[in-house]
């Protein structure tokens, strides 16, 4: 992979992680590339992140990444989200004091999917 072709799918998640619906031309106008181009990534993005399009309706087509996989602007997978909320039942199981136990217990309903 060169180094260009990493900075145009680096744009392009980097669009997807506000959380809102854009369509193709939104994001190539954004990362400057032709529609076809942002085509052609989102379908490789899509194979490793949980990238959504639709046809039609009101708003004409779209592209979105799922917010549950979207946290502090960052993508994160199944197995991350797994991962985080699997370590912080641990640390739940090992907390003795109260208030601590019922911030991790808020956290694991945070990465509960």
């Amino acid at each position: 992979m060169d180094l260009k072709y990493s900075s145009i799918t680096a744009d392009i998640l980097n669009v997807l992680t506000d959380g809102k619906v854009h369509t193709m031309q939104e994001i190539a106008d954004q990362v400057e590339v032709s529609q076809r181009t942002v085509r052609r990534h989102i379908q490789s993005l899509s194979y490793r992140f949980p990238i959504q399009t639709f046809k039609g309706g009101i708003q004409k087509g779209g592209v979105y990444i799922e917010k549950e996989f979207i946290y502090q602007g960052k993508i994160r997978t199944k197995e991350e989200i797994e991962i985080i909320k699997e370590a912080l039942v641990l640390m739940k199981e090992r907390e003795e004091e109260k208030d601590k136990k019922c911030l991790i217990e808020n956290l694991i309903n945070e990465f509960t999917l």
